[in-house]
């Protein structure tokens, strides 16, 4: 192989940086082309939030490159967007190769469709919706969600949720869209391979296996609910009140585990931190920490330390998160009497579960549409579309959302395979972390360096790093999981 691996991983670090915080912008704020945006950006900055961030790398997130990273080389074939197998790849001995096609191959998808992903930012930003309660106003999709979220009354639920439902439909058009020019940009580069990399599990049916598995196990704990904002009303869990701090804030999250030396330097990036609605928001903020430091914590060849759909960042994210429906967190680190905390716990547990359930029915619709499969349900005909759609979500939250919203409530993406994964994976960590360091493991310093040592292992040297997992796996993780909701 004649590409210089070390030197070409530099590259891919540096571009996988620029487009992720380009994303995350984009996707906060909005692309704004002229003028000056909501946040006080000059037409300068504006504009250049509309540049796609990957165009000055393109050697990373080219064709050629992904190709000559296989062992494929371009031929009268590729012409036709099909990649001809000329000869086995060379061996590597630094192991980098196969990460960093991974890479590039999700660098080049990324770069073709940077234009709809501004298109989608641009229509949930844009202030299209109307509405006339308390007085009329004007606001956006993405607006709208938030006070959908954050109302802790059922009418001002139903308010943002006919009003979202009502004027959605250019979000949906543009998910829809982005949906469509992705796996066609992936079909003419390698469709496998995409599925290798967003379903990080052997085989990738094992993904759909366990969604379907959660959904039917964890049906007895779905509590009734005529409708289907009610139902996220509930995932935010303000039932579970006691203990949080008024604010939610970094200095927050860095006081809990400021004992145990686990972030000792490591440059911890929360990013922004979701506004504290109830318990849902400090898991949120929890996860958060628990990816930035899986992130911070690793060490060597970036494409060895991180993964475009990363299982070990996803596995700490959903066990920071996880915390707050644990018992002994609720007693020790916020301070509540043994009896409260259990309560908390188990009101706790009901919204992460309803979470999870509609990550289940995510990752059918996003990668087999329904029950006679078909692929991501954004690419079926209208009607189907939208059946499906409800049917789904009916299931996951006992009340459908409205099949307009589909791709704009849930986001339909490619992470919710990866995600619940993770969160399955990681009831099996607790449970080794409670077995190896005591039921507060989470103030235990040797607990820290533990997961410091996994997380800055090269990615699959041990187990724990592994970045798939057997539906073996997640089968153990779901069960695990069960046990811990059963204890509760």
């Amino acid at each position: 192989m004649e590409i210089d691996l070390f030197r070409l991983d530099r590259e891919v670090a540096r571009a996988a940086r620029a487009w992720r915080a380009a994303l995350d912008d984009v996707t906060r704020r909005g692309p704004a082309p002229t003028g000056v945006d909501q946040d006080g950006a000059t037409a300068a900055e504006a504009r250049a939030r509309l540049e796609n961030p990957l165009d000055p790398f393109r050697r990373v997130s080219a064709r050629t490159t992904y190709l000559e990273l296989t062992g494929k080389t371009p031929s009268l074939g590729a012409e036709l967007g099909l990649a001809s197998q000329a000869e086995a790849a060379a061996p590597d001995p630094t192991g980098l190769a196969a990460p960093l096609a991974d890479w590039v191959y999700t660098l080049t998808l990324e770069r073709v469709v940077w234009a709809d992903r501004l298109r989608l930012a641009a229509a949930w930003h844009a202030a299209s919706l109307f509405i006339d309660v308390p007085e009329p106003a004007r606001m956006s999709p993405h607006e709208a969600r938030l006070r959908l979220l954050a109302d802790p009354t059922d009418a001002g639920r139903q308010t943002f949720a006919e009003v979202l439902a009502r004027g959605a439909g250019a979000v949906a058009d543009a998910a829809r869209i982005l949906v469509e020019r992705r796996h066609e940009a992936a079909r003419r580069l390698d469709e496998a391979r995409r599925l290798a990399i967003e379903i990080p599990c052997d085989p990738p049916d094992a993904a759909l296996g366990a969604a379907e598995a959660l959904l039917q196990r964890t049906e007895p704990m779905l509590q009734p609910e005529a409708t289907w904002h009610g139902a996220l009303g509930r995932a935010v869990g303000r039932d579970a009140a006691s203990g949080w701090p008024a604010r939610l804030g970094p200095r927050w999250i860095e006081e809990l585990f400021r004992a145990t030396r686990l972030t000792e330097g490591l440059a911890i990036d929360l990013g922004p931190l979701p506004r504290p609605l109830g318990a849902a928001s400090f898991a949120r903020a929890l996860a958060r920490f628990g990816a930035a430091l899986s992130r911070a914590s690793a060490r060597g060849p970036f494409a060895l330390g991180h993964a475009p759909c990363d299982l070990r960042r996803a596995r700490r994210a959903a066990l920071f998160g996880g915390l707050v429906a644990d018992p002994v967190f609720c007693a020790r680190a916020l301070g509540l009497g043994r009896g409260r905390a259990l309560d908390q716990a188990r009101a706790t547990a009901r919204s992460l579960v309803l979470s999870l359930r509609l990550d289940a029915a995510t990752v059918g619709l996003a990668l087999h549409g329904g029950p006679d499969g078909g692929g991501h349900v954004l690419l079926r005909a209208a009607r189907d579309r939208k059946d499906r759609f409800e049917e789904a979500t009916a299931r996951a939250l006992g009340a459908p959302i409205p099949g307009t919203l589909a791709g704009v409530v849930p986001a339909l993406e490619p992470e919710a395979a990866v995600r619940l994964a993770g969160a399955l994976l990681a009831a099996r960590d607790r449970r080794d972390l409670i077995e190896r360091f005591d039921e507060d493991w989470f103030r235990n310093p040797h607990a820290a360096e533990a997961l410091r040592d996994e997380d800055s292992a090269p990615r699959g040297s041990t187990s724990a790093t592994s970045g798939r997992a057997s539906a073996a796996d997640l089968e153990a993780g779901l069960d695990e999981m069960m046990r811990s909701l059963a204890s509760l």
